[in-house]
């Protein structure tokens, strides 16, 4: 199925690439959301008093900080982007497939 833009409707033409520009700004969202993620919550960094630890005691350590996004009330607006933008790319996806779909043809 591919989708043939010539002869389609100007609403059609402008839903695809309005999906498109949607699911590509999530997509920058959500990886500016793993990086805050990452940079806030000192995920990436190791203590000095982790340093003597073996290195699944340290991963864990660090897991367990990157963790805390989701139970920390001073993280909850870096959650609502978060989920906000995985739902935006998932969402402006979902709707470019069903474009494409709907209004594609068999080739």
């Amino acid at each position: 199925m591919k989708l043939v833009m010539e002869g389609q409707p100007l609403l059609v033409h402008l839903g695809v690439w309005i999906c498109v520009a949607v699911f590509l700004a999530s997509l920058v969202g959500v990886l500016c959301g793993i990086y805050l993620v990452l940079t806030r919550t000192a995920a990436l960094t190791t203590t000095p008093d982790e340093i003597e630890l073996p290195y699944w005691e340290r991963a864990a350590r660090k897991n367990s900080r990157a963790s805390s996004i989701f139970v920390q009330r001073e993280f909850k607006y870096l959650r609502y982007i978060m989920f906000s933008a995985i739902f935006g790319c998932v969402g402006s996806f979902g709707t470019l497939l069903l474009i494409v779909g709907v209004f594609g043809e068999r080739a």
